[in-house]
């Protein structure tokens, strides 16, 4: 094929999951979260300059990232993310966020356990993470415990660590009602 036959290809193969539709979120359902992200793990082993230089070792940042454009994907409206200096954010701490943004609920993430011993032989990291939603009134909606050991590439394994959290934080919001 000659390269002119090519470019029209090329542009479809780009814009068509651009343009591809949110979901959308039941009527009825909460729709408009605020998320705020906590961690009792410090720091997340470096090794790359983007973690470094974009301040990717803070696993809050990881989780509040990730957490938003899932939500964001899955017919939520993300008005505000917060990242708590607490490892477990405080009920009323999140309440009050909650109410500041006038959001009808907060989605909770904390990573309680990451043990990134077998990332670079085993390609495979364990993650827990703790996910909830508050109400405005302090009133925790839902709960629950994920575990999960995410397999990356050999690539990203060895160059990106931080791919093995993101990859957590995917599935496990998932579940969030």
């Amino acid at each position: 094929m000659r390269p002119a036959r090519l470019l029209p290809l090329l542009l479809v193969s780009l814009v068509l999951p651009a343009c591809a539709a949110r979901q959308v979120r039941p009527e009825g359902s909460i729709r408009k979260v605020v998320v705020v992200a906590g961690s009792r793990v410090d720091v997340l082993p470096t090794g790359t300059f983007r973690q470094d230089i974009i301040g990717e070792s803070n696993p809050r940042t990881v989780l509040a990232r990730q957490t938003e454009a899932e939500l964001l994907s899955r017919g939520f409206e993300v008005v505000a993310t917060r990242q708590s200096q607490a490892p477990v954010p405080l009920t009323d701490e999140v309440s009050s966020f909650v109410q500041q943004n006038k959001a009808e609920a907060a989605v909770v993430v904390i990573l309680d356990w990451l043990d990134v011993s077998g990332a670079t032989v085993l390609g495979r990291v364990d993650v827990v993470l703790r996910l909830g939603m508050v109400d405005p009134n302090g009133q925790v909606l839902w709960t629950d415990t994920f575990r999960s050991q995410p397999v990356v590439s050999a690539y990203q394994s060895a160059t990106d660590w931080n791919s093995f959290l993101r990859r957590a934080v995917i599935d496990a919001v998932q579940v969030v009602p």
